[in-house]
């Protein structure tokens, strides 16, 4: 044998074995990357949109949106917002303190409140005449303004006069909210609103 062949020969492995294919390969089939590897992230949409996102993922770079659920109500509260933050009988601009409800999550008008004094009475005044109607220390009605007031000194200028309300649905009788009102003797004539719940 002719020793350039041998040679040739040789050379023909050393270049097989450098490349790395010394024998057929397996089929290895290609990889496949997800379309969501592909899209850009989704970002979730804010709750006060009227849909939501219905995958993370989008195949076919197409996105499906399904309406969302109906956002959560706000929690419903009731405040007291008590004027003035001082009062005397005496005075002659108020009838006593304006207690005027403020509803969160519901509507005042459709709830039915629950009106207590610890001491002294509520008072109606409003349009058209703003004469003024004795409620007494306790009632219920509407969700509207009402006025507290005293006559007479208190047993006892140590004892605070608390007042509480309670609105409730009244179809179903649902609470709804409650709030509270400490009022301070300032002397014993005159009382200062001092917390609120």
């Amino acid at each position: 044998m002719d020793p350039r062949y041998g040679l040739l020969a040789l050379i023909c492995i050393a270049l097989v074995l450098a490349a790395g294919c010394t024998g057929a390969s397996p089929a290895v089939p290609p990889v496949q990357t997800p379309a969501s590897a592909l899209s850009p992230p989704v970002t979730p949409v804010p709750s006060a949109s009227p849909f939501a996102i219905a995958t993370t993922a989008c195949p076919g770079d197409v996105c499906r949106f399904v309406p969302a659920a109906s956002p959560a109500s706000p929690a419903q509260s009731l405040r007291i917002d008590p004027s003035p933050r001082r009062y005397s009988p005496v005075m002659s601009s108020t009838p006593g303190i304006g207690l005027d409800p403020v509803a969160t999550g519901f509507n005042a008008t459709d709830a039915t409140f629950t009106w207590n004094a610890s001491y002294g009475q509520f008072l109606a005044w409003d349009a058209p005449g703003y004469t003024i109607g004795p409620l007494g220390a306790s009632g219920s009605g509407p969700g509207k303004k009402l006025y507290w007031s005293f006559i007479d000194e208190p047993p006892s200028v140590a004892e605070p006069v608390i007042i509480t309300v309670t609105a409730k649905d009244p179809a179903s009788g649902a609470f709804w909210g409650s709030s509270a009102v400490t009022l301070a003797w300032d002397g014993n004539y005159s009382v200062t609103v001092q917390d609120q719940e």
